[in-house]
């Protein structure tokens, strides 16, 4: 009884940290567990309502490896025992780990294969799912009490997105689906768009369950550990940016957590895209909006692009709006042009174009945080690998390659 009050206690001071407008202590969220974790990693992406700078400080807890909550794999597969007879080795302690699960090496005894052993902590499921179910309680009586708080944004709402992710997340066989449907659209897409370096997880699929996962063992290392060894190639790095921007601009369908953990470039010079669980999907309208607030952004033609994040809304700015919301847009770009990611933060700039747009009558779909969320990381990963570029030269090549694939402009 006294646990379950005092964690309810635990996410109002969790909620009022975010709703303060202050940068929240991020090793004591660490210590209130999974749900806390994702609440704050869902309120990063949250640019329309939140300070920019909060959410870039809550963004951090995307890049944890949660290795004080590793078990040994025996442990962690005590009710599906008899799977470890299919190895003739295997490692009890993971190399990798995240939020709800951990990976593990192995070798298959019937063709002595290499494996990564994916198995889901113990409890994950059942600790979330109670968390939730408390969480949900304690915010009907805050929002009770506190209504203000649904005008600024519905931290109940958020709660039922969370819970309807992260169960997905919880269950394998959705990362194993990803991977076939990102796959799948390869295939179909390889005639007119090289995408041939473009690889992702090869599951063994008679072994996968909700919560193991077995798939071929990729050799090479990822972007995060050559980005901390200072090797990762900048043209490796503008080619995972080719194939995200042909996914997202071209098929509206793409890899929705693209940390750089999840992208492994092996001894082919292959790269290699891993944990497809979370898919980003973005409509029509903001897809195209999209790319075409890109091309011209790109070519410092800021009236185009401003047009073109006003077609992303879900309801338009009329003409006088427009003009308002317009001179504040060109004055927040005018330290923009020829200006490299060490200066001006692509990631940042977009965020607070985001907020000025709903600030001025803006509204955007739930697609635009996906997105938001991959600028984050790609933004993250150019600053550390080549901190004096100019992004926007190198998208602008981007959207050369896309224009004649979308139909973006008004004919």
């Amino acid at each position: 009884m006294m646990t379950k009050l005092k964690n309810k206690f635990k996410l109002i001071k969790l909620l009022f940290q975010i709703y303060s407008g202050k940068k929240p202590d991020l090793k004591e969220i660490e210590k209130m567990g999974l749900l806390a974790i994702k609440i704050c990693q869902y309120y990063a992406l949250r640019v329309d309502f939140l300070n920019p700078d909060v959410c870039l400080h809550l963004s951090k807890l995307y890049e944890n490896s949660y290795s004080e909550n590793e078990k040994e794999l025996p442990i962690l597969l005590e009710k599906d025992v008899g799977i470890l007879k299919l190895f003739s080795r295997y490692d009890v302690k993971p190399f990798a780990s995240a939020s709800i699960g951990q990976i593990h090496l192995g070798v298959l005894k019937s063709n002595n294969e290499k494996v990564a052993i994916k198995v889901i902590r113990k409890n994950s499921e059942k600790e979330f799912k109670d968390d939730i179910k408390n969480s949900k309680k304690i915010l009907k009586i805050l929002l009770f009490f506190y209504p203000k708080l649904r005008k600024v944004f519905n931290p109940l709402e958020a709660i039922e997105y969370i819970e309807n992710s992260t169960l997905r997340e919880l269950n394998f066989k959705n990362e194993l689906e990803g991977a076939k449907l990102f796959e799948r659209l390869k295939y179909e897409n390889n005639g007119r768009f090289d995408l041939e370096k473009l690889k992702f997880s090869e599951f063994i699929e008679e072994y996968c369950t909700e919560r193991i996962l077995i798939s071929k063992f990729i050799e090479g290392e990822s972007f995060n550990t050559l980005l901390d060894k200072n090797k990762l190639k900048y043209e490796d790095l503008l080619l995972l940016f080719k194939y995200h921007s042909f996914y997202m601009f071209k098929l509206g369908v793409f890899h929705g957590d693209i940390h750089p953990g999840n992208i492994i470039i092996d001894r082919s010079d292959n790269i290699n895209l891993i944990d497809c669980s979370t898919i980003g999907e973005i409509n029509d309208k903001l897809r195209i909006g999209l790319f075409g607030f890109f091309y011209y952004l790109s070519r410092y033609d800021y009236i185009n692009a401003a047009k073109y994040l006003n077609k992303m809304s879900i309801v338009e700015l009329d003409s006088n709006r427009f003009e308002v919301f317009l001179k504040s847009f060109i004055n927040l770009y005018s330290d923009f042009k020829d200006s490299d990611v060490s200066k001006v933060s692509l990631t940042k700039r977009m965020m607070e174009t985001i907020k000025l747009g709903v600030n001025s009558g803006m509204e955007f779909p739930q697609g635009m945080f996906h997105v938001i969320k991959s600028l984050m990381y790609l933004d993250g990963m150019v600053l550390k690998c080549n901190p004096h570029t100019n992004l926007m030269t190198d998208i602008k090549e981007f959207t050369k390659l896309l224009e004649k694939e979308i139909k973006f402009k008004d004919e």
